[in-house]
């Protein structure tokens, strides 16, 4: 038997059921809906993807979405220092306490939902049946609760990273105008391509742009190296100035959208999500893996 059959086999025998030791799942909200999954990420460190990670689900959730994040950043997790949190509880301990995934589901400011992740493609590849089994249904609670998950990830190119994009619907680069940022961004890009036939939806986001036009070089720029050299068409998500609210933001320990509304990044937040959401709608034709998709194509590339 195949890797990806035993799966299926493991899913349709404990859909629909639970053991009976375990909770009922809390009621969520009703359709069959697959939640979709953006890994967000960077070829270097310092670039503010965690805080982009952050601001940009806040906007999602102000335009009326469903939006957890999921801090898979095994080395630096970033988003509960962001929000001046503590999560008591990680993905890991799914597996390794038997935590349902309502336990590890911590609640943030404005709304923000996020669980820390602590979770090593290996610990998936050392479950027997059962604890698999408990896992997938925890994971497929999340399924329809929310219209998206956000995976923020550690910066840098490493496996694990790499099978995060491949498994996600699509993946948001943030680079700086920076020529190494953008030549790790590029990196990260071309390595992932080495390692899939099937070409993932990548997105630019230019962040802490002087202005206006560095900003647009810097995505010109980065397109045309992907255009030429890699022969993919990178699209462009949109720009996030900078600003000096956002490192004040960063100091308090709160989310600039939410401690300074009207500041130009967080506009410049706000003109993304518009940007970004019909465009969402016009691709409902296009089901999404959604995170039990995304979690078995994780797991039979760590086999």
């Amino acid at each position: 038997m195949d890797q990806a059959q035993s799966l299926r086999e493991y899913m349709l025998r404990f859909n629909g059921q639970q053991e009976q030791q375990q909770e009922p799942i809390p009621k969520q909200p009703d359709g069959t809906h697959s939640a979709r999954v953006i890994t967000i990420t960077s070829g270097k460190g310092g670039v503010g993807k965690s805080n982009f990670s952050l601001n940009f689900a806040l906007g999602l959730i102000a335009a009326g979405k469903k939006v957890v994040v999921l801090d898979v950043d095994l080395s630096t997790a970033n988003i509960n220092i962001l929000m001046g949190v503590t999560p008591r509880f990680t993905l890991a301990d799914v597996l390794r306490q038997r935590k349902y995934i309502w336990d590890v589901l911590e609640k943030g400011i404005g709304g923000i939902e996020y669980i820390a992740g602590g979770l090593e493609v290996e610990d998936l590849l050392q479950l027997d049946e059962r604890m698999l089994a408990f896992f997938w249904s925890q994971i497929q609670a999340l399924q329809s609760y929310a219209d998206f998950i956000l995976l923020d990830t550690g910066a840098g190119i490493y496996k694990e990273l790499v099978d995060f994009i491949i498994a996600s619907d699509e993946t948001i680069v943030v680079t700086t105008p920076e020529p190494t940022a953008m030549a790790d961004s590029y990196a990260v890009i071309k390595t992932v391509l080495q390692y899939t036939k099937q070409i993932p939806r990548f997105r630019l986001v230019v962040n802490r742009a002087q202005n206006y036009r560095e900003a647009v070089e810097t995505s010109r720029a980065m397109k045309n190296a992907c255009s030429q050299f890699l022969k993919i068409s990178l699209g462009t998500l949109g720009f996030v100035m900078e600003d000096v609210h956002v490192r004040n933001s960063v100091r308090a320990q709160m989310p600039f959208y939410l401690s300074y509304p009207n500041c130009e990044a967080a506009r410049n937040i706000k003109q993304i999500v518009q940007a970004y959401l019909p465009e969402m709608e016009d691709m409902a034709t296009s089901s999404p893996k959604g995170i039990r998709g995304f979690f078995e194509k994780i797991f039979l590339l760590g086999k």
